[in-house]
C-alpha cells in the first residue's frame, strides 16, 4: 500500500477542508468526520488489530493532512479526530476494549507528526479513554 494513499486519508482530509471553507466548527464536525469514516471502513470488515490500528492510522493523518491544507491549528481539532475514531471503532462492533485501545494508540501514533502540542493533547484523550475500557471491563467481570 505504500505509495498508494489510503481512501480513508483522502476522505478525512477532504472533509476537513471542506468543514473549514463552510465555515464550520471545525472541533465538532471532525469528530463527526472520523468517527463515520472509521465506522464505514470497519463494518463488514473482519475487525482485526491491524484493521483497526491501520484504519485509526488513515483517519488521524487524513485530519492532519486537511488541518494543514485548510490552515488550521491541528492540535487545535485533533482530540475530535481523536474521540471520532474511537467511536467509530466502538460503532463497528469493535467490543473489545482491547481493539478500541489498539485504535487509540495507532491515532496517537500518527498524532506525532502534528507536532508536540497535538500530541500532548491526543494523550489526554487517550488516557481518559483507557481509564473508561478499564472501567468497563472491570464491570463485566463483576
Amino acid at each position: 500500500m505504500e505509495g498508494k494513499e489510503s481512501e480513508i486519508t483522502k476522505a478525512v482530509r477532504d472533509a476537513v477542508v471542506k468543514a473549514v471553507e463552510k465555515g464550520e466548527n471545525v472541533k465538532e464536525k471532525v469528530g463527526e468526520i472520523t468517527r463515520g469514516a472509521v465506522k464505514k471502513a470497519l463494518e463488514g470488515a473482519d475487525v482485526t488489530r491491524e484493521k483497526v490500528e491501520s484504519v485509526a492510522k488513515d483517519a488521524m493523518k487524513g485530519v492532519i493532512e486537511g488541518a494543514r491544507k485548510a490552515k488550521v491549528d491541528a492540535a487545535e481539532i485533533v482530540k475530535g479526530a481523536a474521540e471520532g475514531i474511537i467511536e467509530g471503532t466502538k460503532q463497528a462492533g469493535a467490543k473489545s476494549a482491547e481493539l478500541t485501545e489498539h485504535a487509540a494508540e495507532a491515532a496517537l501514533d500518527a498524532t506525532k507528526e502534528a507536532g508536540d502540542k497535538a500530541v500532548e493533547v491526543v494523550k489526554g484523550v487517550v488516557k481518559g479513554f483507557l481509564e473508561a475500557a478499564k472501567e468497563v471491563l472491570e464491570k463485566k467481570k463483576k
